[in-house]
């Protein structure tokens, strides 16, 4: 059950949930990396960074000892669309909470010196995800996926643009972008519709400013691409990816099913293809990325560096095979039951709910109830996911990426692998 209101410009979405102790608020805007300018770049992650560094009534050290210290948690996130901070907690808890998480936001101080110091936490930041392997063939992957495009560059931003960006930037970034009519506000747990109502009123500050995010929509995806990147490692990582649909599209529920078969747990074909038969890796995963105007599925192995090119053909192989033979009913019943399940159990905690209000609310303005999701998945058939599953694995038009202690030649032998799969 949700409700949804707008208080002071603010859109609040309230979920009760009773019988419980705890309880999971979030206040999320509309804003991501991809709206960001170049110059700028890494500016909406900087401003997450900062808002956690004081607030015009709670200092750093406040904003985590209020709530830790208290049994609760707090984090925040930023993505290509959305910003998020968010907690955890006790319902008992639940007027301070809320009034950090909104005084943070609303009120951050942004002072220079915490910005200087932070930058350099940042670039730190960086530095670490360019030498994770996993991280860095992902972030190579995506620049090919996107290229020239928002959704291709670095949440995080480059040391260029870091090093760059300063309080004016922050605080104009705020300004225009962490405003009421661009907050959704979410909460479930057990607690008083009118007690949290009430309490935005107070704290919340009505404008009419408003703010018009454009995007352009990635041009066609065409050719093979393909990276290397050479680095003294035990194991290699590879990735494969190719554009898929957007989470505005009707197939978007069959392709996740496509997702959990090839790839999403244990029972996964790539799982037992590439670990259980031919004992090629310890890890295998397939991801289902969804934004407004594109997706992308991408597949991720750690391996040798000399079990890349039987890696390879044998994730084709398993592509090929779901594109040209239709999945059985007892393969495809056991994915709809894992979709389900998954939903189901997140549902049932107030985190894995408010965050579930708060993102379908934002990217397709409602919020479908189980019961519906249900419905929709049972609609769905073997013949649906071939077509799918036709229309985004298409070998012409794909992207790899690898990092690793790699041969000389390898993208020629890449290549050429591909080149034979279609």
């Amino acid at each position: 059950m949700y409700e949804i209101n707008t208080i002071n410009k603010v859109t609040f979405i309230f979920s009760p949930f009773q019988g419980m102790e705890s309880a999971s608020l979030g206040v999320f805007l509309r804003i991501g990396s991809r709206f960001e300018k170049k110059p700028v770049k890494g500016i909406a992650h900087f401003l997450e960074h900062m808002l956690f560094k004081g607030s015009k009534k709670y200092s750093h050290r406040q904003i985590k000892r209020e709530v830790e210290g208290r049994g609760g948690d707090l984090n925040a996130f930023t993505s290509q669309e959305i910003t998020a901070y968010y907690a955890n907690f006790l319902s008992k808890n639940l007027r301070y909470t809320l009034d950090i998480l909104l005084d943070m936001v609303y009120n951050p101080l942004l002072k220079t010196a915490d910005i200087n110091k932070e930058r350099t936490v940042i670039l730190e930041e960086i530095k670490m995800y360019n030498d994770l392997p996993a991280p860095r063939a992902i972030m190579l992957l995506d620049r090919l996926l996107w290229e020239n495009h928002p959704l291709g560059e670095e949440i995080i931003g480059y040391n260029s643009t870091v090093n760059k960006i300063n309080r004016n930037d922050l605080n104009s970034f705020k300004n225009k972008y962490y405003i009421p009519s661009n907050t959704v506000i979410a909460f479930s747990g057990a607690a008083c519709k009118k007690e949290v109502s009430d309490f935005l009123k107070l704290k919340t500050v009505p404008n009419n400013n408003r703010v018009k995010l454009r995007t352009v929509a990635p041009v066609e995806l065409k050719g093979i691409q393909i990276k290397c990147e050479k680095k003294s490692l035990h194991q290699s990582h590879l990735c494969v990816g190719f554009r898929s649909i957007s989470y505005l599209s009707k197939d978007k529920t069959a392709a996740q099913l496509i997702n959990i078969i090839l790839g999403a747990n244990m029972s996964s074909r790539l799982f037992e293809s590439l670990r259980e038969k031919k004992s090629l890796c310890y890890d295998v995963s397939t991801e289902l990325r969804k934004y407004k105007d594109s997706g992308a599925f991408v597949i991720h192995v750690g391996l040798d560096k000399g079990k890349i090119l039987i890696a390879l053909r044998t994730i084709m192989d398993e592509l090929s095979r779901i594109k040209e033979k239709e999945v059985s009913n007892k393969e495809l019943s056991r994915a709809k039951d894992y979709f389900l399940g998954q939903v189901t159990m997140g549902l049932e905690r107030p985190g894995g709910r408010m965050f579930y209000a708060a993102q379908s609310y934002i990217n397709l303005g409602r919020i479908d109830l189980l019961s519906d999701i249900k419905k929709k998945i049972k609609l769905i058939n073997a013949q649906h996911l071939k077509k799918i599953a036709q229309s985004i694995f298409k070998f012409s038009n794909m992207c790899i990426s690898c990092v690793g202690d790699i041969d000389e030649g390898i993208e020629e032998k890449i290549r050429k692998i591909v080149n034979n799969g279609y």
